[in-house]
């Protein structure tokens, strides 16, 4: 808790001492003045920030350290609650950090428009004839009842063991094999006014999201005692968010369609650390097997993206297609480490 509370002040000072000048050169006269985009420093002082917190987290993670209580040395890496605990401590974290990311491109993307341009965009507007209006977002809602039906007949009717049947044997493969439709049909789709370096952005973050899925299914096979499975909300929310991440990369056409797909791969390995504390799976015998790398590698990308999104205007992607293949090699080489040392 004193390092979270140091990490606020930390950040608050940040935030004031950048803040400061703007106060200091405000104009005179009462006139508004026009919104300004942040400044490069002002992310260097946050990637800073940053980077303390990740090396702080590796630290207190890999080092093994245990902690007196009264007499006895607990070690919380061995306790399910705590990781759980930690776990969603860090989810809601990262839900914090999106939602300041997301204030901060929209704020630095609308810069407030001067009055006559204001005047005559309203009067281009008002001579162009309405368009179609745009499908209700309530037609998701069945598919929520859905899941929520789905999940209700899990915690009420079906013992352990049938959850567990339910899930290898029906809603993991006929997802894998939805994936492997929607990957053929972004091979044969012939439409599109995506550029170039945009689209194979996007193949990158869908062949990754694939795979991570046939990854969850052999996760779920592997394990045990199916009578001990209790884990069958996770993985359902585990599917939501995939195919939401899945669906935003290769369908939606928003900048920052590419930041909810880091946003999925940092809340993935928070969902995994949560599963196995549910089943009792046995932790890694080494660090590099544990879900922390991959939670840290794509915390770090999240922000390097939003970055992107905040100091570009969107139209060159070139940059943006390196960072991802540099994250795809770096993500790759994690997960052959960790599957070395699980055999």
């Amino acid at each position: 808790m004193a390092v979270i509370a140091v990490i606020g002040v930390l950040a608050f000072l940040i935030g004031w001492l950048v803040r400061m000048p703007q106060g200091q050169h405000a104009p005179a006269g009462g006139a508004a003045a026009v919104g300004q985009s942040p400044r490069w420093y002002e992310f260097a002082l946050a990637l800073l920030l940053l980077a303390a917190i990740a090396a702080f987290l590796i630290w207190l993670i890999s080092s093994g350290q245990q902690w007196v209580w009264g007499e006895t040395f607990f070690d919380w890496r061995s306790d399910p609650r705590a990781i759980a605990f930690a776990a969603i401590m860090i989810g809601i974290g990262v839900v914090g950090l999106a939602v300041s990311l997301a204030y901060t491109v929209v704020q630095s993307s609308q810069p407030i428009a001067a009055p006559r341009a204001k005047d005559a965009a309203l009067a281009e507007s008002a001579a162009v004839p309405a368009a179609a209006p745009a499908a209700s977002p309530l037609r998701l809602l069945g598919l929520i009842a859905l899941v929520v039906a789905i999940v209700l007949l899990c915690w009420i009717a079906l013992p352990r063991a049938d959850q567990f049947g339910l899930l290898t044997q029906l809603i993991y493969p006929a997802s894998v094999g939805l994936a492997l439709v929607l990957v053929f049909d972004k091979a044969t789709r012939t439409w599109g006014a995506k550029r170039g370096a945009e689209t194979f952005r996007e193949w990158l973050f869908c062949d990754l999201f694939a795979f991570l899925l046939v990854l969850a299914f052999l996760n779920l096979r592997s394990l045990g005692k199916p009578d001990t499975y209790a884990a069958s909300f996770w993985d359902i929310l585990n599917l939501v968010l995939w195919f939401a991440a899945f669906w935003s990369v290769d369908r939606g056409v928003a900048r920052g369609r590419f930041l909810a797909g880091y946003g999925y791969l940092v809340i993935a390995p928070l969902l995994l650390l949560i599963w196995q504390a549910v089943t009792g799976t046995p932790a890694p015998a080494s660090w590099w097997g544990t879900v922390w790398p991959f939670l840290i590698l794509g915390a770090v990308f999240f922000v390097l993206e939003a970055i992107t999104l905040v100091a570009s205007s969107g139209e060159r992607q070139t940059l943006a297609a390196v960072k991802d293949t540099l994250f795809l090699f770096l993500y790759a080489v994690l997960l052959i480490v960790a599957a070395r040392s699980h055999g």
